[in-house]
């Protein structure tokens, strides 16, 4: 399958995600690959998400602060000024026509940039959402994962979701599915604990 084929029919395909530390991975995931394959470049990826805009500086200037691929990388460029993204401020200044790649906060879909882009494109099948990990129960995004066939929008009326929607294990920690799968090989030596201490950060 040719890596342009989704987009052929003018496809979009959103992916709501955190504004730190996920999103600047994912953002540079998808900038090294559409450097690698050209014909992708004519399709834009936009990182909606004012907070990710503003700290994109930081990634910029504290390069010695990242990974040694990355460090190495900035003799030659500074891997954090992307070649095939934009920063999208809003849905005003976005020219919803042809296909496109956006990223946009907040990862849950409840509300901001991300609820309202889904808002725009959930009832086309030929667009997609991807979720790119770990969603908090309660909110929209962990709603899709199970492919319902109608969705609450922000003006509570029900619509039919006919969009495709995507779930990738993609996290800075071990998700369900990478810890129990770290467990299973411990076999029977593991005792089943008495109780058991859940620690948990958000990103805001």
């Amino acid at each position: 399958m040719s890596s342009t084929q989704p987009f052929l029919k003018g496809a979009v395909v959103l992916i709501p995600a955190f504004s730190l530390g996920r999103a600047q991975e994912l953002l540079l995931i998808l900038d090294e690959y559409w450097s690698n394959h050209p014909d992708l470049h004519k399709i834009p990826i936009y990182y909606a998400s004012p907070l990710a805009k503003r700290c994109m500086a930081v990634y910029q200037t504290y390069i010695n602060s990242m990974n040694e691929r990355i460090r190495n990388q900035f003799a030659n460029s500074n891997a954090f000024d992307f070649k095939h993204i934009s920063p999208l401020n809003s849905i005003e200044n976005f020219n919803n026509v042809g296909p496109s790649v956006v990223m946009a906060s907040p990862s849950g879909l409840q509300s901001g940039l991300s609820r309202q882009l889904f808002e725009m494109w959930f009832s086309d099948k030929k667009n997609a959402c991807v979720i790119p990990g770990y969603v908090v129960q309660g909110t929209l995004a962990k709603t899709i994962i199970n492919e319902p066939k109608e969705v609450t929008l922000m003006n509570s009326l029900t619509a039919p979701l006919n969009m495709q929607v995507h779930y990738i294990s993609f996290s800075a920690h071990a998700d369900f599915a990478q810890t129990r799968k770290w467990r299973k090989p411990l076999g029977g030596w593991l005792k089943r604990p008495q109780k058991l201490v859940k620690l948990s950060v958000v990103y805001w």
